[in-house]
C-alpha cells in the first residue's frame, strides 16, 4: 500500500519531472559531435587533397628538370668528346710532315701501331693524303626521342591516374602556367617507358623470306 501511495504522490511526480527535465537539458546541451565529425572530415580531406596536388606538381617538375639536366649533360659530353678528339688529331698532325700517309692516319684513329714500311725501291709509292684540317665533326649524334602522348582512352599506367589528376588541378602549376607542360611531359614519359610487345610480323616480300621459300 505504501508503494501505491508513493507512486501516486504528486510531490514525487514533481520531483521526477524536475529531474527528468534536468537530464533532458543536459543531453541537449552536449555538443553535436556528428556534425563536428562531418565538418572535420571535409576540412582535412580538402587540405590533404590540396597538399597532394602541390606535391604532385613538385614531383613532376623535379623529374622534368632532372631529365633535362641529364639530356643536357649527355649532349655536352658528346660535344666534349668530339672536341677532345679533334684536338688530339690536330696535335698529332702538327708533329708529322706536311704529307701524312693514309695508313698512319688510320692506325692513329684505330689506336694501333702503324704497319711496317717496305724499303724496296721497286714497290709503288704508298698512297698519301693531305690533312687539311680536323675530321668532319658534323656527324649527327643520336638524340633522345620522346614518344608521342598516348591516345585518349588508353592509359599506360592506370595506377598513376590519381597522380595525373592531382597534377592537372595543382594550384602551383596553375600559378606558374606549367600545367599543360607538366601534364604533357608526364604523359610522354609514361608512353616512352611503357613496354610494347615485339612485333612478329613477317615481310613476305623480303629477300630472306624469298630465299627460304625457294629452298623449301
Amino acid at each position: 500500500m505504501s508503494d501505491d501511495r508513493s507512486e501516486d504522490d504528486p510531490i514525487m511526480d514533481l520531483w521526477y519531472s524536475n529531474w527528468e527535465q534536468q537530464c533532458v537539458e543536459a543531453l541537449e546541451s552536449e555538443p553535436d559531435y556528428e556534425s563536428q565529425l562531418h565538418n572535420e572530415k571535409e576540412l582535412y580531406s580538402q587540405q590533404m587533397w590540396t597538399k597532394f596536388q602541390t606535391t604532385a606538381s613538385a614531383i613532376a617538375q623535379l623529374y622534368k628538370d632532372s631529365v633535362d639536366c641529364m639530356r643536357r649533360c649527355s649532349d655536352l659530353g658528346v660535344e666534349m668528346g668530339k672536341q677532345k678528339r679533334c684536338k688530339e688529331i690536330m696535335n698529332w698532325a702538327r708533329k708529322k710532315r706536311r704529307m701524312i700517309r693514309r695508313e698512319d692516319l688510320l692506325a692513329y684513329l684505330a689506336g694501333k701501331p702503324p704497319p711496317p714500311r717496305s724499303h724496296s725501291h721497286r714497290s709503288s709509292p704508298k698512297p698519301r693524303m693531305m690533312v687539311c684540317g680536323s675530321p668532319s665533326s658534323q656527324s649527327q649524334t643520336p638524340s633522345m626521342v620522346i614518344a608521342p602522348a598516348p591516345t585518349p582512352g588508353t592509359d599506360p599506367d592506370p595506377e598513376l591516374h590519381t597522380f595525373r589528376e592531382a597534377l592537372s588541378g595543382s594550384p602551383v602549376s596553375r600559378r606558374g602556367g606549367r600545367q599543360a607542360e607538366l601534364s604533357a611531359f608526364i604523359s610522354n614519359e609514361l608512353a616512352r617507358h611503357h613496354k610494347r610487345p615485339a612485333s612478329h610480323d613477317v615481310d613476305m616480300g623480303s629477300p630472306t623470306h624469298k630465299r627460304m621459300r625457294t629452298t623449301l
